[in-house]
């Protein structure tokens, strides 16, 4: 047992990495509070003796010494919780840095892996559980020392009392500590059910247009309800042995306490003791009783922090495949992208099938297909966000891995389908990619959201709801490109991102792009017809394959899928697909 705690701290600390500083006041602060607690009684049991004695002096020292030692008690605990705050505040905000860091760097499998539901208790809650670590582990030294400081004072007043309270104290701990493993272990299978519960109802949460559509709800009813049941069993197993463990206890104390009343009025009877130990040794069991419960609800919290440990040691741990990238530093970027002899395999499944294209500056491309021919997946290859199988994608005739992290971000940028806004103002959503006041007011105007932003009641610095909801959707994509445009980058890439869009807005996407195109090189996914015909040339992708090239024109005269994508008024199929 002592080695698994040991295994559980040393988890803990190496995580955590806690100064040192804070670690030893606590430690400290709660060695003199809890010192000054044990010392109590034995001051309180000497007044006793005096008054008995008639020694009025002696009892109003004691009574002196007894407001000292309180008074330095709470000094003491007020100091070790004011460091217990420090602890926890510096553990929450290295930790949440450290998850937050980790997260800008997975790979796309990472939610794969650990789920988004997982993940959000994790940040929640087990960062949390975690800042309460390092009380726990000093609660725990300090419990064992308050144990063995009443044993052995107990023990220099009657040997035979000392060894009745070690024969409690041996049975109390190892049935509270047994009961306590087996609720540990089913307080993991509920935190299991709860990751997969807040999983479902993220999912639920981001799909309630689609689950209305199709009436999902009864289904996803079912599998909500086998996961509460699944819950309600493990909790309820767990609460059992709450229930077990808390009778057991009671049971066990009410015994030794008659069997102590019987040992000290035999010793009294005997005139081996006096009033004044009688009343000191009741109150160290007492007082033996709370210490051996705080070292047990510290010893299962830091076995249930230990769940909290693994499951962030999980996320920071997670072994994203290594993308490198270069060190190439220029801003002399054109923003001609191309494809060279391409492919994509990902766990044995070809993706993408050498894949040849060229795409100039100041050229719109269309990327067309059904879903599933790998349009998303592309864009996910000069995102950088997977490494060809075969081939290279070159930006100016580089290597795009050879550029380093900042200059290729700062050149190729992405409006997505579903662009996140955040709960601030407007324009602190544009400070993100350019603090100044008149390039934020010009990207508006050419994304066509200016006028409109001018309408609301603070202009730039209305307030936007958590993530948008109080804009259309339309707006906020409108904002979004905003975004993109401020960032100066060369290369944009549009993933549908008319699928929100009112009518009315999606007007004037043509004119927007074509605004665009004077300074950038735009590659965009759609599905809208209208959209593709607006492209200098349209890419067909089949199967991974690039299927045709051409402008819409010579595409509608030849190309079968194109003609198909053409007369076509929405998608033939809705869900999702890993290589789109």
């Amino acid at each position: 047992m002592i080695k698994e705690y040991y295994n559980f701290i040393k988890d803990y600390l190496k995580l955590a990495e806690l100064k040192i500083k804070y670690v030893i006041v606590n430690i400290l602060s709660a060695f003199f509070y809890k010192g000054f607690s044990i010392l109590l009684p034995l001051i309180a049991s000497l007044i006793i003796k005096h008054l008995t004695d008639n020694n009025a002096v002696m009892a109003y020292y004691c009574l002196g010494a007894f407001l000292i030692t309180y008074i330095l008690y709470n000094i003491a605990l007020y100091i070790n919780y004011k460091i217990y705050g420090f602890n926890m505040n510096y553990c929450y905000d290295k930790l949440t840095k450290k998850v937050l860091n980790k997260l800008v760097t997975v790979d796309n499998n990472f939610t794969r892996f650990i789920s988004k539901g997982r993940l959000m208790n994790s940040i929640n809650s087990d960062i949390i559980n975690i800042g309460d670590m390092n009380d726990r582990i000093s609660e725990v030294l300090m419990g064992i020392l308050q144990i063995i400081a009443v044993l052995i004072i107990v023990g220099l007043y009657n040997i035979y009392l000392a060894l009745l309270l070690i024969i409690f104290a041996l049975i109390y701990i190892t049935v509270r500590n047994d009961s306590d493993r087996k609720i540990n272990y089913y307080h993991n299978k509920v935190v299991v059910q709860d990751d997969k519960y807040s999983t479902l109802l993220t999912q639920i949460v981001s799909g309630l247009q689609e689950i209305k559509t199709f009436n999902m709800l009864p289904k996803l009813t079912n599998k909500l309800d086998v996961i509460q049941n699944k819950f309600i069993k493990f909790y309820g197993k767990k609460r059992d042995y709450y229930t077990i463990r808390d009778n057991d206890v009671k049971v066990i104390t009410y015994i030794f306490r008659f069997l102590l009343y019987i040992l000290l009025i035999c010793l009294m009877i005997k005139g081996k003791i006096d009033v004044s130990v009688l009343v000191l040794i009741i109150s160290y069991h007492e007082y033996l009783v709370s210490y051996i419960n705080d070292l047990i609800d510290s010893t299962s919290t830091i076995r249930e922090v230990n769940t909290a440990v693994n499951r962030i040691n999980d996320i920071l741990n997670y072994d994203s495949k290594e993308i490198h990238f270069g060190l190439i530093d220029t801003k002399d970027i054109h923003g001609i992208i191309e494809f060279k002899n391409v492919s994509l395999e990902i766990k044995n499944h070809k993706i993408l099938n050498n894949i040849n294209l060229k795409i100039d500056h100041n050229e719109v491309i269309a990327i067309v297909g059904e879903a599933g021919s790998g349009k998303t997946m592309l864009f996910n290859l000069i995102l950088r966000l997977f490494e060809p199988t075969k081939g290279k994608i070159t930006l100016d005739n580089i290597n795009i891995f050879d550029f380093s992290k900042e200059v290729y971000s700062n050149n190729v940028s992405v409006v997505n389908q579903k662009p996140f806004i955040f709960n601030m103002s407007i324009r602190k959503n544009l400070d993100f990619v350019d603090t100044n006041i008149s390039n934020q007011i010009d990207a508006c105007k050419k994304a066509g959201i200016h006028e409109f932003i001018e309408t609301l009641p603070q202009g730039y610095n209305t307030i936007l709801r958590e993530n948008g909801s109080n804009i259309s959707g339309g707006q906020k994509q409108m904002i979004s490109i905003a975004r993109t445009i401020l960032s100066e980058a060369e290369v944009l890439l549009l993933d549908d991102i008319t699928t929100s869009l009112d009518p009315d807005t999606a007007k004037l996407v043509p004119r927007l792009i074509n605004n665009l195109k004077k300074d950038h090189t735009i590659i965009m996914i759609t599905k809208k017809p209208e959209l593709m015909k607006e492209a200098d040339r349209i890419v067909v992708l089949d199967k991974g394959k690039v299927n045709d090239v051409g402008t819409h024109k010579q595409l509608i005269s030849r190309n079968e899928i194109y003609q198909m994508l053409q007369s076509r008024k929405s998608p033939s199929r809705i869900g999702v697909f890993n290589n789109d």
